[in-house]
């Protein structure tokens, strides 16, 4: 019985995960801004703002960034969009839908402790700048509650909206999921994450998408750093290296030996429950000899992978 209750509680902190889980996580669907599978950048770009608070228009308008600040690579430099704000880009070439992957879209998410504050924007497409095609984005995050600005979302509950994966990593997009052969142009579109069905913003199944409202302040809404055009099979070879990368048992017992296997040159950063780090190493074993839920951070070169595991 205490196994089974054990296999339970495994099941219920590390599964029923919707959707692909955070930046740098095995299976996440985005790609980190150094690597090489990045192959452009945007090159031009339309900026409409939204207002701070859309349901109080006196406040203005956010005042951080401008079109500038969307082209070129990923640097840190950002433009808010502010609520329901639109921003288009545009490439020197046209994006084809090769195979895999075709582009990705950078926002300024950041993780706290094991959480993550993100902000949210509908994608769009188009290959004549006229007629664009929606990307159908899902949020299945709670709307029993305003997630505020101290509120958190988790990146396992949203799927193809702009801002799920936290800085440096970027959002990737297929253009074979719209059925496009190639676009000139991608349009980001700000959610307004207010859970009051009269001004909320709603995802491709009708719900209401609950992200950090209101916000007024002079980087309100959306934050676009950048967007990439994506060489898909490139990326996919980078993947297969990074899914060579092994940790088990993931459900161990205290001081019981983890193996980190067909790794060189690796770091792994030790993080416990609380998102605290404790531990560096470089070793291909460890162990813990408290009980608890520990994630193992292994990074090599510029990329990433994060798996949980679970001491007893």
């Amino acid at each position: 019985m205490r196994i089974i209750a054990l296999a339970f509680l495994f099941s219920g902190t590390l599964g029923f995960a919707q959707f692909d889980p955070a930046g740098g996580e095995a299976g996440s669907r985005s790609v980190h801004k150094d690597a090489n599978s990045i192959v452009a950048w945007a090159s031009g770009a339309v900026l409409q703002l939204g207002y701070l608070q859309v349901n109080d228009t006196a406040l203005g308008k956010p005042t951080v960034g401008n079109v500038s600040s969307a082209l070129g690579p990923f640097n840190g430099d950002i433009v808010s969009l502010g609520d329901g704000g639109v921003i288009t880009l545009s490439f020197d070439n046209p994006i084809l839908n090769n195979e895999g992957f075709d582009f990705a879209v950078f926002e300024n998410g950041f993780k706290v402790g094991l959480s993550y504050y993100l902000e949210l924007a509908h994608v769009e497409v188009s290959e004549d700048g006229v007629n664009f095609i929606r990307f159908p984005g899902e949020s299945l995050t709670d709307t029993g509650f305003q997630t505020d600005n101290f509120g958190y979302i988790e990146p396992e509950k949203i799927y193809n909206l702009a801002g799920k994966h936290q800085a440096p990593y970027g959002t990737l997009f297929d253009l074979q999921e719209v059925g496009l052969n190639q676009i000139n142009y991608v349009r980001l579109i700000d959610v307004i994450g207010s859970v009051n069905g009269s001004i909320g913003t709603r995802d491709s199944k009708g719900r209401l998408i609950n992200d950090p409202f209101p916000s007024p302040f002079p980087s309100c809404g959306f934050d676009l750093d950048a967007v990439a055009v994506v060489n898909g099979t490139l990326l996919k070879r980078e993947e297969l290296r990074l899914n060579q990368v092994k940790i088990y048992p993931s459900l161990a017992y205290c001081n019981e030996s983890i193996k980190i296997k067909n790794l060189e040159g690796f770091t792994a950063s030790i993080y416990n429950e609380q998102g605290d780090l404790i531990n560096e190493t470089q070793s291909s074993e460890v162990s813990f000899a408290q009980a608890g839920l520990y994630l193992i951070h292994v990074k090599v070169g510029q990329k990433t992978f994060t798996q949980k595991v679970v001491v007893r």
